[in-house]
């Protein structure tokens, strides 16, 4: 038996303290019937923002519901992997789901909205709805409020996985399409129940609003999706088995930029097969996290830059930019993104700001920022052999 002593245990997140930063804070669309919104919520008065799922609960969605089951398990999955997160929630009319209200999401929160969730499960997939949410993305960068998809639709009809259409033949770098699916847990319960797809959605939402702007949410190390219960038995959209598919097929949906996951032997736990988006793997906007990273240096930068706008602009005898001119302007754009250089969010960056061009004519100062990003260790390749000696 121990000696007698008095053990104290110290705990932490007691204080519940806010991030800092806003790349944490993230929307969710769920569309459901008017008759059914729950009680929280109204035909003009559609979006809430949350903080935890007890919040979302007090709003009316609750969990084992006939109407808001699915939605009460995006929610909780999110905020699972997120238990600090900051979720907007919008439900809409199911009657005709419309993609773009990402853009009203957008508005309402006065861009703060940095990754979208749309679960969209009455409508059965087509890769067509990816280039409805790319053009609402292009919309919303053109009034400076940035943003990611990740788009979940219903693939419970599909009986060949390999029928898929090829998302990474598309043009949509800021949407994602989830495959993945709970295999014998809650989610895996609600599918059969809702005759659908009830994808792995909230909890990628979750772990994207978990991640620094440049990490993969299939980085092993910190992103296990798996509970004792949830996703330990992952499984796709319509509900085959992951363990029970062939390693070529699985080779062949990543190829083809969907987002499921995955079990490794010798590790416990499941994990994302890659952050794809809907473009080809060559494109610089290939992986969420490289739109992350380039949306948040755009917003830095711009917010860095503005008070400049309408300014005075000094130059050189020759019309040339004088160096104060060209000093102020770098600065202010440098200062922008050196806080994600110390976050380690990118690997480098510069400043390039041309003396010779004609302000004076054109009204016009052109700044080129040029950032290196930071790499992820997508494969890692071991040789390994005998040999009589180490050298």
């Amino acid at each position: 038996m121990a000696i007698p002593n008095v053990i104290i245990n110290k705990g932490q997140g007691g204080l519940g303290r806010a991030l800092i930063g806003e790349d944490h804070i993230t929307g969710l669309i769920f569309f459901i019937a008017n008759a059914d919104l729950p009680s929280g919520f109204g035909t003009s008065d559609r979006i809430k923002e949350v903080f935890s799922i007890d919040e979302a609960e007090a709003l009316g969605i609750t969990e084992g519901s006939a109407t808001t089951g699915v939605l009460w398990y995006d929610v909780n999955e999110y905020f699972r992997q997120q238990p600090k997160g900051d979720l907007y929630i919008g439900l809409y009319d199911d009657t005709s789901p419309d993609l773009t209200s990402i853009e009203l999401m957008q508005a309402f929160a006065n861009g703060k909205i940095r990754q979208i969730g749309v679960h969209d499960a009455g409508t059965t997939f087509a890769a067509s709805a990816t280039t409805t949410l790319q053009a609402s993305v292009a919309n919303l960068n053109a009034v400076d409020m940035p943003l990611e998809v990740i788009y979940s639709a219903d693939f419970s009809g599909v009986s060949n996985l390999s029928t898929l259409a090829d998302l990474r033949a598309l043009s949509n770098p800021n949407v994602s399409v989830v495959l993945g699916e709970d295999g014998a847990g809650a989610g895996a319960a609600l599918a059969v129940s809702t005759s659908a797809s009830v994808t792995a959605l909230g909890a990628v939402l979750g772990a994207v609003s978990l991640a620094a702007v440049n990490e993969n949410v299939g980085w092993i190390a910190k992103f296990n999706f798996a509970t004792t219960t949830e996703f330990e038995v992952p499984a796709m959209a319509n509900g085959d088995l992951v363990k029970d598919l062939s390693a070529s097929l699985l080779s062949t949906l990543n190829d083809r930029g969907y987002i499921f996951l995955r079990k490794f032997v010798g590790i416990a736990g499941s994990y994302a097969n890659d952050s794809n988006t809907c473009v080809t793997a060559a494109n610089d906007f290939a992986y969420i996290e490289n739109n992350r990273v380039m949306n948040k240096a755009i917003r830095n930068v711009r917010v860095g830059l503005l008070p400049n706008l309408n300014s005075p602009i000094l130059v050189n005898e020759d019309g040339t930019l004088s160096e104060e001119t060209i000093a102020i302007f770098k600065n202010d754009a440098d200062a922008a993104l050196d806080q994600m250089l110390r976050d380690n969010e990118v690997s480098a960056k510069a400043i390039i700001i041309d003396p010779a061009q004609n302000v004076l004519t054109t009204s016009e100062v052109v700044v080129t920022v040029q950032i290196v990003p930071v790499g992820v260790s997508r494969t890692i390749t071991v040789n390994i052999s005998f040999t009589t000696s180490i050298t």
